[in-house]
């Protein structure tokens, strides 16, 4: 009778320590767990990086160039730079650079435009201008220039009309000059003489422009 009750308690001691094993233990899954309705949760966002505009603007194909009157077929972009740290700004402002004078420049593609400053608006510093673009060569030298106010005409006398581009005829040099001069100076019509060649007066010529 003993040996039957330790028997006993031994099968069910089994039992129990069966029951407590792992592969019986069933694990809650977090994706089955149901949340309880009005339960919101809360999401951290990331916000959005943004960068600041800038403004800009275009000169319209019909814009005239001066008081005289060019092309319009400048383009040019304007940055606002307030939005820039302000040891990133330029320094210095358009009055303190000097005066802005427009240049047309002659290369493979024709003759563009371009911007630059003078301390004084006057045919050296022009000319100095033009070679200072790459409109010409450092051996065009300014062998005079005289201005009639009253006609708003000039004569215009350089050493030769030497480009720095292979691919740009004398007469597109020639007509970038003449263009620049006629711009910056507020005239009708310019005489060019080339090495000692006089061409004769010429008005603002588009005809190799872009």
């Amino acid at each position: 009778m003993k040996r039957f009750l330790n028997k006993l308690v031994i099968g069910a001691a089994a039992i129990s320590l069966f029951g407590c094993t792992p592969s019986s233990i069933q694990e809650s899954n977090p994706d089955d767990m149901m949340m309880p309705d009005g339960v919101v949760i809360e999401k951290n966002p990331t916000a959005a990086m943004t960068l600041p505009e800038s403004s800009s603007y275009t000169i319209p194909d019909d814009a005239p160039t001066g008081e005289n009157g060019g092309p319009g077929a400048m383009s040019t972009t304007a940055v606002d730079y307030s939005y820039y740290p302000e040891d990133k700004r330029p320094s210095e402002s358009a009055e303190e650079q000097g005066t802005m004078i427009i240049i047309y420049v002659p290369g493979p593609k024709g003759i563009t435009t371009s911007f630059d400053y003078v301390d004084t608006c006057d045919a050296e510093s022009v000319l100095q201008a033009l070679k200072n673009n790459n409109a010409i060569t450092e051996s065009v030298e300014l062998v005079s220039f005289e201005v009639n106010d009253e006609e708003r005409s000039a004569v215009l006398e350089i050493s030769e009309a030497a480009s720095v581009y292979a691919a740009a005829s004398e007469d597109e040099v020639v007509a970038a000059i003449a263009n620049t001069f006629i711009d910056n100076f507020s005239l009708d019509e310019i005489d060019m003489i080339v090495g000692g060649e006089d061409l004769g007066y010429m008005g603002f010529s588009q005809e190799f422009d872009e």
